[in-house]
């Protein structure tokens, strides 16, 4: 069990470095055109390892609309809204406010799953989640990077963030069921991220094609490393990260995988202390060590 439970913090690692690489791809492709191919170019990989590992089955035939249902909720809306809140706030402000994902994972599975955590699952959730937060809200400095300014409301941002944190929670609270049933994890991933990447294709073809951002380069001037770029973000973020929280998911509470995976905040710490060459104040490596601390008590139940 704690084996399964560690997908969480790779998970992590995974969702820290795609939010690293995201800043500056966004801002050349657009957000809304970023998320369309960066969803395909998964989706397209994680569908040719399930035919040739022959991973779809019965199981999750069984389960198709919910599977479904799940990749439109966490892939096409909660995804497209993590990135959007990337672009507004940042990565760092962007992952203390995803990271309420976690809370209401816990919430959702009580509520629809039946699933108990106890007091010391509890209290060290609890602890995970309170470094995180403070090592968020005391790790900005006054000459902040210009990934720290806020572009448009700062309102609109959170809401979008917020937004996000409840499309993934609920996302992988609905791929438990079919996971239960012996549905092969990858093959859950691809199904997941192909109808996200349907939705995110009709979507941006029909509202979005004609409305990039003013900063966004025209498709026929973005160059082979912007491609490199968004393949190697979409292979480490959804096709690592998102695959093997999914089987976590299925192989381990849901609340505590999800807490574990909301230790992205404090594992983006130390990333932008080398991309923006600020050191992270006092306050942010007080949080992470309350968030290292809240992780080994979870996996050590």
């Amino acid at each position: 069990m704690p084996f399964a439970e560690l997908s969480g913090l790779v998970a992590a690692l995974c969702w820290t470095l795609s939010s690293l690489m995201a800043p500056s791809l966004i801002q050349r492709f657009g957000t809304m055109r970023f998320n369309a191919v960066r969803i395909a170019i998964a989706s397209a990989i994680l569908l040719v390892i399930s035919v040739m590992g022959q991973r779809f089955n019965e199981a999750l035939w069984h389960h198709t609309e919910v599977v479904m249902l799940s990749g439109l909720l966490g892939i096409f809306i909660g995804d497209t809204l993590l990135f959007s809140a990337v672009h507004r706030l940042g990565p760092r402000r962007t992952g203390v406010l995803f990271a309420t994902n976690a809370p209401l994972s816990i919430v959702l599975s009580w509520l629809f799953l039946n699933e108990q955590l106890t007091l010391s699952q509890l209290f060290a959730c609890g602890l995970v989640l309170s470094g995180v937060v403070v090592a968020i809200l005391f790790g900005k400095r006054s000459n902040a990077h210009a990934w720290e300014q806020t572009k448009g409301k700062l309102s609109t941002g959170i809401v979008l963030a917020l937004g996000a944190a409840l499309g993934q929670a609920s996302g992988a609270l609905l791929s438990k069921p079919a996971l239960l049933d012996g549905a092969d994890p990858i093959a859950v991933s691809a199904l997941r991220v192909s109808t996200g990447a349907i939705a995110l294709a009709v979507t941006y073809l029909l509202f979005y094609r004609h409305k990039q951002s003013v900063d966004a380069i025209p498709f026929n001037q973005l160059t082979r490393r912007d491609f490199v770029g968004i393949a190697t973000l979409a292979t480490i973020g959804m096709v690592i990260g998102m695959s093997v929280l999914v089987w976590g998911v299925g192989n381990a509470n849901v609340g505590v995988v999800t807490t574990l995976s909301a230790v992205v905040p404090v594992l983006i710490l130390p990333g932008l202390w080398i991309t923006t060459k600020q050191r992270p104040t006092m306050g942010a490596w007080v949080g992470a060590c309350f968030v290292v601390i809240g992780a080994a008590l979870i996996i050590l139940q």
